[in-house]
């Protein structure tokens, strides 16, 4: 037995290395599906998968083939069937786009999106040299049933003065099919050491997130805080179910503080930029007309 322990290492560790080298080296997809089992007649989402690269060192082309005769119409992928895909860029994110006819069949629909890489040199037409390529299973529902589901992608609290009331912000992804958002967001304020809680208050009062899209919604608390640095236990609920508690950090500060930081930071806004450019052709406007006479002898002249 012993006299097979190092050819079994050996074949082993080109095995191990060999396979390392062959995926720096490849191309792939992530992720290589798209499942959705809660589709209605005239909904509409969107799934970003990533073309991903061992070594990106040169240019390529990435060709995309919708491969599913009952869907591939409602398949749109957002940067054509044939871009470019640059070097130096190893996850280059592909943006599918998905929308359901509003006539559409309930059923279960099938399909691939197939990604092929070549030079960018190379035309479709030709023969191509180390072809590298993915396939992505596409795989819809689409039902009369309505469903409610949501994840929470981001969540803040920004300072406020003293007297105003909190306000949270939350950017929810809606992955049900119907419009949603949390029954409730319960808060724990605790003090700078998190060690006591201070207050405590529930926010009903929320906008919805549309069916599949991303959305910021905010929510708003009426609490009496002093001024100082807070810490909040803050929990998201659907339907009775509590998610998991996220702790957030925030300031309150005094009156009239954040105003005169605006004030300092905010620079020109819009319509800001809008009157100086009035401003500036009126004024030369002006200047034309004070000026014309020396304007027609200039033309005389020449």
């Amino acid at each position: 037995m012993k006299k097979y322990i190092i050819p079994i290492l050996i074949v082993s560790l080109i095995g191990i290395f060999g396979g390392t080298c062959q995926v720096l080296a490849g191309f792939g997809v992530s992720p290589p599906f798209i499942n959705n089992n809660h589709l209605r007649p005239g909904s509409n989402f969107e799934e970003t998968i990533y073309l991903v690269r061992g070594q990106p060192t040169e240019d390529l082309i990435a060709e995309i083939n919708i491969d599913a005769p009952e869907i591939e119409k409602w398949i749109t992928i957002e940067k054509g069937l044939r871009f470019l895909l640059p070097k130096d860029v190893q996850q280059f994110p592909m943006k599918v786009i998905i929308n359901i006819p509003d006539d559409a069949a309930y059923g279960n629909y099938q399909g691939y999106i197939r990604v092929r890489v070549i030079p960018s040199g190379s035309s479709t037409g030709g023969q191509v040299t180390n072809l590298l390529g993915g396939r992505i299973d596409v795989g819809l529902t689409v039902s009369e049933e309505g469903f409610s589901d949501f994840r929470l992608k981001g969540l803040s609290i920004p300072d406020f003065e003293k007297g105003d009331p909190l306000v949270c912000l939350m950017v929810l992804i809606n992955t049900g099919n119907i419009k949603t958002k949390p029954t409730k967001v319960h808060f724990d304020i605790y003090n700078t050491a998190h060690t006591q809680i201070i207050k405590s208050g529930d926010i009903f009062d929320m906008d919805f997130v549309e069916a599949f899209q991303e959305s910021q919604i905010q929510g708003t608390l009426p609490i009496n805080l002093e001024i100082g640095e807070y810490w909040a236990d803050v929990t998201l609920y659907k339907e009775e179910v509590p998610l998991d508690a996220y702790k957030v950090y925030f300031k309150v500060v005094p009156e009239g503080t954040l105003n005169k930081e605006v004030e300092k930071t905010k620079g020109l806004s819009t319509i800001d930029y809008k009157l100086g450019g009035i401003t500036i052709v009126m004024v030369l406007v002006m200047l034309a007309w004070i000026n014309k006479d020396k304007i027609k002898t200039v033309f005389k002249r020449k």
